[in-house]
């Protein structure tokens, strides 16, 4: 069985790998893309992912391109974002949970938009 695997897209190197850190030790594969680019070439690369996990670091001109192009080319991938504040965006995300939860909170979300909820 491959592992439930997820495009996380920040320009906070630190977060970043936090947030990776925290995923691949809850079973995710986790694919990491810190520019624009990095993120086209995974979402047009043979991938299997589940999830998107949007940070508030992207700007948003960018949310906004690859959020509308991960719908054009997956259009049921969930793209879950994590934000700071009152924060608005024009992307079409399917969830946005504040940035500053809890590593539980963000973990239980994304298991819940992946269809994992309650899986270890």
């Amino acid at each position: 069985m491959l592992p439930k695997s997820i495009l996380t897209i920040s320009r906070d190197e630190l977060l970043q790998h936090t947030r990776t850190l925290m995923l691949e030790k809850s079973g995710f594969h986790v694919s990491p893309a810190r520019t624009d680019q990095e993120a086209v070439a995974f979402l047009t690369a043979p991938n299997t992912f589940e999830l998107i996990l949007l940070c508030h670091s992207v700007p948003e001109p960018s949310r906004v391109l690859l959020v509308t192009l991960a719908k054009k080319l997956f259009p049921a991938l969930p793209i879950l974002m994590l934000y700071n504040g009152y924060e608005h965006t024009a992307a079409s995300v399917d969830g946005a949970i504040p940035n500053l939860d809890s590593p539980a909170s963000v973990i239980s979300m994304v298991k819940f938009l992946t269809g994992h909820a309650g899986q270890h």
